[in-house]
C-alpha cells in the first residue's frame, strides 16, 4: 500500500501536476491522522472494556464478601441475643436448691461467657485498597457504601474490644475465683471420646458446697454489675450489628445493579 502511494506521488510529481499533488498530499495526511485517530480510539474501548471486565472481577468479589459477613452478622446478631437475654435470667435468677438449678445456672453462665467475634471478610477490599486500584470501582455510591460499612465494621471492633475488656474485670474474673468450673462435666468420657457430656450425680455434701459457690457468685456486686453491663452492651451491639447488615443488603442491591447494566 505504501508502495502504491509513492508511485501516485511520483508520477504527478514527473508530469508537474503540482496542484494535484498538493491536494494528494493533504489527503494522505489526513487518512493518516484518521488512521491514528481510529487506532487510538480503538485502542482506548479496549481498555476501557478491560478496566470494566477488572471492575466487575471486584464487585463480584466484594459482593461475595459482604454476603459472607452478612451470614457471620446474622450468628453475631443471635449470639448478642442470647448473652443479654442469659444474663438477665442469671441476675434475676434466685440462688440454687438442687442439682438441676444448678446446672441450669451453669448454662446461663456459659451462654453469657462464651466469646463470639465477628471478623469481617475484606480480602478483595484489601486486595483494592493494597493494590491501589480502588479506582477501578467507577460509582462512587457503591464506593460511598462500602467504605460506610467498614467503618461500621471498626466502630463494633472497637466496642468489641471495650465489651473484652469489662467482660475480663467483671464476669471472667469472679467467676473464676467464686465458682468452680465445668461444674458436671464428665472428664473421663472427654478424654475418651472428645465429646462433652454432663453427670450430674453429685453427693449432697458436694452439692451444698456448690450451691453456696453460686449464692456468692449471685450476690457479688462485681458480677452483678458485669452481667447489667453485658446486657447493655450486647444489646447495643445487637442493634449496631442490625444496622450493619441494613448497610450490607444496600451495598450488595446497588453492586449486583451495576454488574446487570454490563450485561
Amino acid at each position: 500500500m505504501i508502495k502504491f502511494f509513492r508511485h501516485i506521488r511520483q508520477r504527478m510529481l514527473k508530469e508537474n501536476r503540482f496542484s494535484r499533488y498538493f491536494l494528494y498530499a493533504i489527503g494522505e495526511i489526513v487518512l493518516v491522522v484518521i488512521g491514528i485517530l481510529i487506532a487510538l480510539q480503538v485502542n482506548d474501548w479496549n481498555e476501557q472494556q478491560a478496566n470494566r471486565a477488572r471492575e466487575v472481577k471486584y464487585l463480584t468479589g466484594l459482593k461475595a464478601d459482604f454476603a459472607v459477613d452478612r451470614n457471620n452478622l446474622t450468628d453475631f446478631i443471635e449470639d448478642k441475643e442470647r448473652k443479654a437475654t442469659s444474663a438477665w435470667l442469671l441476675l434475676n435468677s434466685p440462688p440454687p436448691k438442687t442439682a438441676v438449678e444448678i446446672q441450669r445456672l451453669d448454662s446461663l453462665s456459659w451462654n453469657v461467657n462464651l466469646w463470639k467475634t465477628f471478623v469481617p471478610s475484606t480480602k478483595t477490599l484489601d486486595e483494592l485498597i493494597g493494590s491501589g486500584n480502588l479506582s477501578f470501582i467507577t460509582n462512587d455510591s457503591i464506593k460511598s457504601m462500602m467504605l460506610d460499612v467498614v467503618q461500621q465494621y471498626e466502630d463494633l471492633d472497637v466496642h468489641t474490644a471495650h465489651m473484652r475488656r469489662e467482660y475480663d474485670m467483671y464476669l471472667y474474673d469472679r467467676t473464676v475465683f467464686l465458682k468452680e468450673q465445668f461444674t458436671f462435666t464428665d472428664w473421663e468420657n472427654f478424654l475418651a471420646t472428645n465429646t462433652v457430656s454432663f453427670r450430674v450425680d453429685a453427693s449432697e455434701a458436694r452439692l451444698a458446697i456448690l450451691e453456696q459457690q453460686w449464692t456468692t457468685l449471685l450476690q457479688d456486686l462485681a458480677y452483678r454489675n458485669g452481667l447489667k453491663l453485658a446486657m447493655l452492651n450486647n444489646q447495643l451491639m445487637h442493634q449496631r450489628s442490625g444496622e450493619t447488615i441494613h448497610e450490607i443488603e444496600r451495598t450488595i442491591a446497588l453492586i449486583e445493579q451495576e454488574i446487570k447494566e454490563t450485561e
